[in-house]
């Protein structure tokens, strides 16, 4: 199979630490308990820096003069909820695909602004958005709500020209135009449903294939892709909870292991993410981490990066500030570092650019 270009020198033995991310499960829509109560706080902290990291998506100026005509911005219940989408309906979108997966059928989003046709485009995963409130009571991040689909082509057009590559924002499941529930986020469900997509995805635009950037619970996307596919480039993990099992233990979650909604782990993909950053034409792999993020501890994501080593793979770890005062949003550092990574710049010397620089330290 016709891969993306990697890059031309090989990986970088210097310096790597660790450092990690956060966002938690949600009970099931019909009752049950994964520790909830437990993980309120840490879930509210969380959203409050995803308000700044979903910033990115937003024209300053659109906001400013108000929604144009017509535009209609994201729905609260929505997310809360889920929705259906038959087929027929998702065929109508501009930019959608529908697969199926455990039985679910679910219609994807994309937002692509030109042409892959024979080009590996920049994938991106947004974090989680649905959380919890003080009481219990299931909320949407408001930055979520004041987005809507025109602003996110925007995005797309001006990242891909920024990166000088193709930039796709994928609808996760229950946002951002995407049916089914956010609920059933980070776990095989919504892998399975990711893979699917990107498969129609990749055959509807004629991509040759894609590189990754996921932030926060997008990024735990990242490895369960990288498992999956030979067709990955580039991939860059931005403050993802990789030692999952660890994760959920510490709030007193549940950690779901049968069935569609199990959770995803990272640690336990490590053998066949190891592999595909080992071989002739390897997956790079990227690890971006603030060492002073508190929505996730660098305890639960530590231990991933040296289960890669271990297993004979390679991860660079790059530990660089994020935005927000739980110094978590690292979206635009993903973004440029895959830049870096397409280029074909070294681990040395993408690590060298982006290691040690504040959270708002970006080019302009």
């Amino acid at each position: 199979m016709t891969t993306p270009s990697r890059a031309a020198t090989a990986p970088s033995t210097g310096d790597r630490s660790t450092r990690t991310l956060s966002s938690g499960s949600l009970p099931p829509r019909g009752g049950g308990n994964d520790g909830a109560s437990a993980f309120s706080e840490t879930l509210r902290r969380v959203l409050g820096v995803a308000a700044a990291a979903f910033a990115f998506l937003v024209t300053v100026q659109a906001m400013a003069q108000g929604l144009p005509a017509g535009v209609k911005t994201f729905s609260a219940k929505d997310v809360i909820e889920g929705t259906k989408v038959s087929r027929e309906q998702c065929a109508k979108l501009p930019k959608a695909v529908f697969v199926e997966a455990f039985g679910d059928g679910i219609c994807v989003r994309y937002y692509l602004h030109g042409s892959a046709k024979g080009r590996a485009a920049v994938v991106f995963f947004t974090g989680d958005v649905l959380g919890l409130s003080k009481t219990g009571q299931r909320e949407v991040e408001p930055g979520y709500l004041t987005q809507a689909p025109e602003f996110i082509d925007i995005a797309s057009r001006v990242w891909g020209e920024r990166l000088g590559t193709p930039v796709i924002y994928f609808g996760r499941m229950g946002m951002t135009g995407s049916s089914g529930w956010h609920g059933d986020r980070r776990t095989a469900l919504e892998a399975e449903v990711t893979k699917k997509a990107l498969d129609a995805i990749k055959a509807r635009e004629g991509a040759i294939g894609f590189h990754l950037a996921g932030q926060s619970g997008g990024a735990m996307l990242v490895p369960a892709l990288v498992a999956a596919r030979d067709d990955i480039g580039c991939a860059v993990i931005a403050s993802g909870p990789l030692d999952f099992r660890r994760f959920t233990a510490a709030y007193g979650i549940s950690f779901r292991t049968v069935g569609k909604r199990a959770h995803l782990d990272p640690m336990a993909q490590v053998p066949q993410v190891a592999a595909r950053t080992a071989g002739a034409d390897p997956t790079r792999l990227f690890l971006l981490t603030d060492p002073a993020d508190t929505a996730v501890p660098a305890k639960f994501q530590t231990p991933w990066v040296g289960a890669i080593e271990a297993a004979g793979g390679h991860v660079t770890q790059i530990l660089t500030g994020g935005r927000g005062v739980e110094h978590h949003a690292l979206i635009e550092k993903s973004l440029f570092v895959a830049r870096d990574c397409i280029a074909g710049k070294s681990d040395a010397a993408i690590e060298k650019v982006w290691k040690g620089r504040g959270g708002d330290d970006l080019p302009r």
